[in-house]
């Protein structure tokens, strides 16, 4: 083994670059300025707006439960003839991650570059084996014109594979045709550049020692030598976090005028603010969720709910809507089989909405006892207590209040 990694590493060829190439793929890897699509992620989620709303939007529908169901007349019963779905949707998605895992990872995809999908992997009888997620930044939508036979193409293990849309299960963070997705980097790309170059601005400010640009006066002619000369003891002389507040003199009759304007004059950190703003727009996520706006307790438990409703229900129906489509059979969809994603599960951590929830839910006669103790992952209560339902009037079951009877 160690004779074969020696002869790998003699068969390591070099080639010689120059010193301006160096510095180009320097700046390649490590600038801000950079907008290659490859790194084009990974610049915008060093602004902390555009993290916080990743953060947020694909952790909510991974935490997001999804039960199988069947409508039969005016029941909804837990379907229970799908163990395959059932375990890739609760247990594993695929040998590599949870079903938490891949949902948050189709949700970033479709964040970024506009769409999420998972190659659904089957076994000879068609029952789902694994979920695999792609990753698809650069994908393609290919359609054959004559036969209207479509693909998406993706790169997958460093090749080039289509699959027929049958084979996917496709979510779009937005889209205009149902076929092309258009991301975060598509919608807000004004705003991630803008707030991109005011990061930057700022993180050369405080590297330059929060000394402002200028131009520097001589009385004489001076040669472009005599010019350089000056720019770079001034420089050294006044550069640098370490050189801050310090007190230039210049001699022989130069004069500095500054280029620059201030921080208040810029209002830099009301621009840095408006980012947040515009992220929470093209979100829909609300501003107290990326730390930003108003703190208020009423104000904000009302804007969750308008998050859950204007910006996660829309992706959650479109979800149910295709995964049901895409996992159950024909005969199975024509029997009235559905999925459901929980969106309660995101009060899981509010133990007082929660409460007031299930109380709400409890005395319209919507839930029974034992039905908000399966939620809360508790026991059914003893010898069927908890099966009874109430409505409101004086608290009694719905069978007395329709009787007449009075206890």
């Amino acid at each position: 083994m160690i004779a074969s990694k020696a002869a790998a590493a003699q068969s390591v060829t070099y080639e010689p670059i120059d010193y301006d190439e160096f510095l180009q793929r320097i700046e390649r890897i490590f600038s801000l300025d950079n907008d290659a699509p490859e790194i084009a992620v990974a610049n915008a989620e060093r602004l902390a707006p555009v993290a916080a709303a990743h953060r947020i939007l694909t952790n909510a529908m991974s935490v997001m439960p999804v039960a199988l169901r069947r409508k039969a007349g005016g029941e909804r019963q837990e379907l229970t003839a799908r163990p395959d779905l059932d375990y890739v949707l609760h247990s594993r998605m695929n040998d590599a991650m949870s079903p938490a895992m891949g949902k948050k990872i189709m949700m970033s995809q479709a964040f970024w570059h506009g769409l999420g999908a998972a190659y659904i992997e089957r076994d000879a009888l068609g029952r789902v084996r694994e979920l695999i997620p792609l990753q698809t930044a650069g994908y393609q939508y290919l359609e054959d014109k004559q036969t209207g036979q479509s693909w998406y193409a993706f790169t997958v293990d460093d090749m080039v594979r289509k699959f027929q849309p049958g084979e996917l299960l496709l979510c779009f963070f937005e889209t205009y045709d149902g076929k092309h997705g258009r991301g975060i980097l598509d919608i807000a790309k004004d705003t991630v550049a803008t707030d991109r170059a005011a990061q930057k601005y700022l993180r050369k400010f405080y590297s330059n020692g929060g000394r402002l640009s200028g131009i520097i006066e001589i009385d004489a002619d001076a040669d472009g030598k005599t010019r350089s000369k000056v720019r770079d003891a001034f420089n050294e002389y006044a550069s640098g976090m370490d050189n801050t507040y310090k007190v230039a003199v210049l001699d022989r009759g130069m004069k500095f005028t500054s280029l620059g304007v201030s921080q208040a004059d810029m209002q830099f950190i009301e621009s840095r603010s408006f980012s947040v703003e515009e992220i929470a727009r093209f979100t829909g996520i609300p501003e107290f969720m990326l730390q930003s706006g108003k703190q208020s307790y009423n104000s904000n438990e009302q804007q969750q709910l308008v998050f859950v409703t204007n910006a996660l229900v829309p992706h959650v129906t479109m979800w149910e809507q295709e995964w049901a489509y895409k996992l159950f059979t024909d005969a199975e969809l024509r029997d009235g089989c559905y999925m459901r994603f929980n969106v309660s599960a995101l009060m899981r951590g509010d133990d007082a909405t929660r409460s007031k929830f299930y109380q709400t839910m409890v005395y319209s006669g919507i839930y029974n006892l034992d039905e908000c103790r399966a939620l809360e992952e508790m026991n059914p209560m003893p010898d069927g207590l908890g099966q009874n339902f109430f409505i409101t009037k004086n608290l009694d079951t719905v069978g007395h209040i329709v009787s007449g009877e009075v206890k």
